[in-house]
């Protein structure tokens, strides 16, 4: 197992914990409430999923890339060449923060910088 899945693994059994605890002492709860609860307690590991999955993106460091496999503007259509990396703090549909570093892209053609997805 790959350290980043043994992380997963780790808050994956934190959480579980959690909520097992939770359903004992709300042996009543609505579907609702079991839902919410859930969708609380699983965010931060849904974060943590997104924001290493998002790092390892073929877009994460340009420099690496050659030609065709670079991302074109979005504007112009023209490929797009490694413009430095920037750490960038975003926030998750949950509302939980994560941080990225990756490569911002610059179009030579519109002089434009901008980080392409993916």
């Amino acid at each position: 197992m790959s350290e980043r899945q043994e992380k997963w693994k780790e808050l994956q059994d934190g959480i579980n914990k959690v909520i097992a605890d939770w359903r004992k002492r709300h042996p009543t709860a609505t579907l609702s409430e079991i839902e919410d609860i859930v969708d609380i307690q699983l965010a931060p590991l849904r974060a943590q999923m997104v924001e290493d999955l998002a790092g390892e993106g073929q877009t994460a460091d340009l420099g690496q890339l050659e030609g065709d496999a670079r991302p074109r503007c979005p504007q112009c259509g023209m490929p797009v060449v490694a413009n430095g990396k920037q750490k960038r703090r975003l926030v998750t549909r949950q509302e939980q923060g994560i941080e990225l570093e990756r490569s911002k892209a610059y179009c030579r053609h519109c002089k434009v910088s901008f980080f392409p997805s993916g």
